[in-house]
């Protein structure tokens, strides 16, 4: 065999094209040998909303507890009616949020809400996951107050973990089926229910994603600031509006992203709930002493970014620079939600809705039946590509971009809108002036800064699919596939498991059918979201799981019948 032969057999073999009879299956997504792989393998969401995520079972049941009117309170009435897999318009889309906004106002709804996500991403395969959501959105004040919320999810988080954990436990001594483990049955002493935890997992092939040598699991929290808010949003940004009252709005804003992040450093530096006398009392390091519920002693609280979502066009990055730079000047990580999808008819969606919401009071958002959900107003927004990226990575620091989905769109630059509705960004005054050569190699430039400094571009196909008509429906369309083919770094995320009907699994099996993935890309995109997590932990330890994922994930390989594709070099 020639030389040349010999590179093209290794190239075949590192793209994962070889002609191997063993590696067939990875041709066919829906085959159920790649479900069971892709169900097995570590992996890391690093993209999931609160709220969008909820499981239905649980919105009905706090429904009914806090008495908020539900469509119905039939499981498979309420998924055709709110929850359908394919929506018809983005304001058929946003309409459950606004449910469930309304049941997550106690501290209880928040930790079992938290712990559910995180449990069911765990369920398949996900090891290390980044939820995030929006504190001043749950917030009551004298009732509720931000750091109550984020200790709320952070508990039911910890929980998940730690039942996670024991799940991987329970599945090398008891169920799984694997004729490689030896490990010692008599050392662990379980219960019947415990059994029936494992038992429950399988799914009607009889898989689950457990297994005693997998990496541990592990979670961060990110709080997401609101690019743009109004009183009835949150009994939190009414008394904010309040306080504030004769600002300008903007200014406003900005103040209230100021607000969270203080917030949020507070918890970080005591690594404990702020609303607790006991555990506020500095004097006193004893844990043994404190008789609260709190559990969140032993480190400092994870919560490892701080994130804006909402309207980009009208509601510029600048509004708040001042918040992001507190962040990072704390050291917090900054990942921003910007270049999102382009839909005229959204955009009369929001006049209309700003015009509905300012006659409606906050409480009787919150008591009755609401026509016009307040997701509507958060996430609706008309089309800003390149410049919104461009300004999260200049003026907020970011270090991810969520979605980005109008990255290559150039023919967008000048079209975003800056405050009251100058045609203009915030640092950008003369892109609508630009040319159209000098708007492709502005567009060119970002994504070749976002490459060189491995800005990961968190992409949400399913939610994508539903929300951003221009795709119609066809996710080979999907800007992802031109991301990976640039170098970009790109990770696969959920979005809103419950809102988009998705999960892990079917993210990535999406992802191999529609970019026709060889093993290595797949491999090197999971890696991606472990090596671009804001995980809080020092480096050398995260080095060392992240470690301990590549090698497992290598034994998965293996087990499979596929070869050594890929490599372990940065992506």
């Amino acid at each position: 065999m020639t030389a040349t032969s010999d590179d093209d057999e290794y190239m075949n073999y590192r793209d994962g094209s070889a002609d191997d009879n063993s590696n067939l299956f990875w041709k066919n997504p829906t085959n159920e040998q790649l479900q069971t792989f892709l169900l097995r393998i570590p992996k890391a969401d690093l993209h999931i909303h609160l709220d969008g995520s909820i499981r239905i079972e649980t919105l009905i049941d706090l429904a009914q507890k806090y008495n908020v009117v539900l469509p119905s309170y039939d499981v498979q009435e309420l998924k055709e009616m709110v929850f359908p897999e394919t929506y018809k318009s983005l304001e058929e889309y946003l309409r459950g949020f606004g449910y469930i906004t309304k049941v997550l106002v106690t501290p209880e709804a928040l930790e079992r809400v938290a712990y559910e996500v995180a449990m069911d991403a765990y369920n398949v395969g996900v090891r290390y996951i980044e939820v995030r959501f929006a504190p001043q959105m749950h917030a009551i004040p004298g009732k509720l107050s931000v750091e109550e919320v984020i200790c709320a999810v952070n508990t039911g988080l910890e929980r998940a973990v730690k039942d996670a954990d024991e799940l991987d436990l329970l599945s090398g001594h008891l169920l799984y089926d694997d004729d490689d483990y030896d490990g010692n049955r008599d050392t662990f002493q379980c219960d019947k229910y415990q059994i029936e935890k494992i038992q429950q997992l399988k799914d009607k092939k009889g898989r689950h994603p457990y297994h005693p040598e997998a990496p541990s699991h592990h979670y961060g929290i990110i709080a997401c600031a609101m690019r743009f808010f109004l009183p009835v949003f949150s009994p939190y940004y009414e008394a904010f509006y309040e306080v504030h009252k004769g600002e300008d709005p903007h200014r406003v804003f900005g103040l209230a992203s100021v607000a969270l992040v203080t917030a949020v450093n507070n918890l970080r530096r005591r690594g404990r709930c702020s609303e607790c006398d006991k555990c506020n009392d500095d004097s006193s390091n004893d844990d043994d002493g404190c008789e609260c519920n709190h559990r969140h002693h032993d480190y400092i609280l994870p919560v490892v970014a701080l994130d804006i979502a909402g309207a980009e066009s009208g509601y510029p990055a600048s509004d708040h620079r001042e918040a992001f730079d507190l962040a990072h000047q704390s050291f917090l990580h900054k990942t921003v939600h910007a270049g999102e999808g382009k839909n005229e008819r959204n955009y009369m969606c929001i006049e209309m809705m700003k015009r509905v919401f300012f006659s409606v009071s906050p409480s009787s958002l919150m008591t009755t039946h609401c026509l016009f959900p307040i997701s509507m107003i958060i996430f609706a927004s008309p089309a800003y590509g390149p410049e919104s990226i461009f300004e999260a990575v200049t003026d907020l620091h970011a270090e991810r971009i969520g979605h980005g989905s109008n990255l290559f769109k150039w023919e967008l630059i000048g079209e975003g809108e800056g405050r009251r509705g100058s045609n203009k960004g915030s640092s950008n005054n003369n892109n609508n002036e630009m040319t159209d050569t000098q708007k492709k190699q502005y567009s060119e430039n970002l994504i070749r800064y976002l490459g060189t400094m491995r800005i990961c571009m968190e992409v949400c196909l399913t939610s994508n699919l539903q929300t951003t008509p221009g795709l119609e429906g066809d996710l080979r369309k999907h800007p992802a596939k031109k991301m990976i083919e640039e170098g970009l770094a790109v990770t696969f995320c959920t979005d809103n498991t419950l809102v988009s009907s998705t999960d892990m699994v079917q993210e990535l099996s999406l992802a191999v059918e529609a970019f026709q993935l060889t093993p290595g890309q797949l491999r090197d995109i999971v890696f991606n979201g472990f090596k671009r997590s804001f995980m809080a932990k020092r480096y050398t330890l995260k080095r060392e799981y992240n470690r301990r994922v590549i090698s497992y994930y290598k034994k998965i390989e293996r087990e499979s019948g596929l070869e050594d594709y890929g490599s372990d070099c940065e992506a």
